[in-house]
């Protein structure tokens, strides 16, 4: 059971949150305010909440799991990320900036159409109760083991604390406490494995060397066995498929880099974040394979269970309450992001797009809050009827079940980006087509699940593409050209606007902050083959 001082800490900590995000929220007026922050957020709380909604509770408790039973040959499923950021920073995203959007969904519809945006908006909202509910879901299990208390109570105690400070604060409380929460994982997580290293009586590198030994520092593997998650050509081409729609198309995660107050400030927003991500997720890794150590290998039924049997069984008083709190401020910086964004886009798509008596009127924000409780009330539910019973490690669960969305919701984007010819008829045929071939191809063909986003982008963009061939557009190609990418560039040339704080917000333009993430990305290959040696 747990004391009444780590209840105390765990309590003043999610009562702070509260207190946050009533302070931030108070100069709210409207759903602009709500979603977007009046896009004047400084670009350092935008980083470190980025890597928040990436990291969640899941890496706290998933990750070292996973580690514990598989060395860190698990980073791999995250390697990618910063080739993904790359690819994003130089294409696409210097689009969607300057469209000035609050949903990125509404480009779908002013490059492609109606039809295309409802089913983007399904696909991410889809994607988004798969993993939100998996990030209130380890908290939750936590919270029971240490109180005995049903997962029926539990689960609406951890979604109604994220939801009363993202009611209370929108977009500017998700964000700063994004970023206060990050600092409170890091201290979590620092916490740990100085106590590791404390009981095994061993120095840092004396445990390293010690893993090695055991064959838990290698992580990169050749093989060329699809069925492999942590392969390098798997994670290669899958991954960058993945996070490359994670970063760049989904609402998550863009919704934060559209409150910077610039160009500038968004590719820093992103720089940062791809060091930060990676960086905290392989901190994860090395504690999972010091826990193996600290265990001497012992077997456990659930790979969840082995960071929590570490928290509940052989931390003292009080520093159970602060590491709680770090799992507690991983789980809240996600679903917070999430539910903020499934707000934002079921407002910006469906509300105003279809229920709205006057199109051009604006949501209020009174009711731009009563869609994000109702969107609470939905994730309580899905929580407690989709994860219960889950025994493998919960981020593998989760990549399994989103890994049928991101492919055909990727290929979307990048038809109506990349190309003139597809059109809204065609691509949305293709999409509903690819969808369902991919869970064919994906249950008959024995594959990582991390690969089956690229299989699922390329059967969609082939099919878009096709069928857009055949089902003519009627809109003219000088409307479509100006929203590709380089129309986009073209547009922004001719208008002698192509500088901003001098840095370029040309598409394809490759710049210092891009060239620092494509570097992190190779150097992560350099270190593990170092390493490994």
């Amino acid at each position: 059971m747990i004391s009444t001082i780590d209840a105390l800490i765990i309590g003043i900590y999610i009562i702070g949150m509260m207190l946050i995000g009533w302070k931030l929220g108070k100069n709210n007026e409207s759903s602009e305010d709500y979603f977007l922050a009046g896009r004047n957020m400084p670009w350092v709380p935008i980083a470190f909440s980025v890597a928040a909604t990436t990291i969640s509770a899941n890496g706290f408790i998933g990750g070292p799991g996973w580690a514990y039973t598989s060395g860190i040959s698990p980073y791999m499923v995250q390697v990618a990320i910063p080739l993904a950021i790359f690819i994003i920073m130089v294409t696409t995203i210097p689009v969607l900036y300057n469209l000035k959007l609050t949903s990125i969904y509404e480009y779908v519809e002013m490059r492609l159409g109606v039809r295309t945006r409802i089913l983007a908006v399904i696909g991410f909202l889809a994607n988004s109760i798969i993993q939100i509910s998996s990030m209130v879901f380890i908290p939750s299990l936590i919270l029971k083991t240490f109180t005995g208390w049903d997962l029926k109570i539990v689960v609406p105690i951890i979604v109604v604390s994220a939801i009363v400070y993202t009611l209370l604060g929108g977009i500017k409380a998700v964000i700063w406490t994004d970023f206060i929460q990050m600092i409170v994982m890091w201290c979590g997580l620092i916490i740990s494995i100085v106590l590791i290293l404390k009981s095994l009586n061993m120095g840092f590198f004396d445990t390293l060397s010690v893993a090695k030994g055991a064959g838990k520092l290698n992580a990169i593997n050749f093989t060329f066995d699809i069925s492999e998650t942590n392969g390098f050509w798997v994670t290669l081409i899958g991954g960058t498929v993945l996070w490359v729609r994670y970063f760049g198309f989904d609402q998550a995660q863009v919704q934060r880099i559209l409150t910077a107050k610039s160009m500038k400030d968004v590719k820093k927003s992103f720089a940062i974040s791809a060091f930060v991500t990676n960086i905290i997720y392989f901190a994860f890794m090395i504690l999972g394979v010091f826990l193996f150590i600290f265990y001497k290998g012992r077997e456990f039924d659930n790979a969840n269970n082995i960071m929590i049997d570490f928290i509940s069984n052989n931390l003292p008083v009080g520093v159970v309450g602060i590491i709680l709190a770090g799992v507690f401020a991983a789980a809240m910086s996600s679903v917070d992001s999430l539910l903020n964004s499934m707000s934002t886009v079921f407002v910006k798509d469906i509300y105003e797009r279809f229920f709205t008596k006057k199109r051009n009127k604006q949501t209020s924000l009174k009711e731009s809050m009563i869609i994000s409780l109702i969107w609470g009330i939905i994730i309580i539910i899905v929580t407690v009827l989709g994860f219960s019973g889950t025994t493998k490690s919960v981020l593998d669960v989760v990549g399994s079940y989103i890994s049928y969305i991101s492919g055909p919701m990727c290929a979307v984007f990048i038809l109506g980006l990349f190309t003139e010819k597809a059109n809204d008829k065609g691509t949305t045929l293709g999409t509903i087509l690819g969808f369902i071939i991919t869970i064919l191809v994906g249950k008959k063909v024995i594959m990582s699940w991390i690969l089956r986003p690229a299989v699922g982008f390329i059967i969609t963009f082939i099919l878009g593409y096709l069928f857009s061939l055949i089902l003519k557009s009627d809109r003219k190609r000088k409307d479509i050209r100006k929203f590709t990418v380089l129309g986009q560039r073209k547009r922004l040339m001719e208008k002698c606007s192509s500088e901003e704080n001098d840095l370029s917000v040309l598409p394809l333009k490759i710049d210092k902050y891009a060239w620092i993430v494509l570097g992190f990305f190779i150097f992560q290959y350099i270190f593990f083959i170092i390493i490994a040696l």
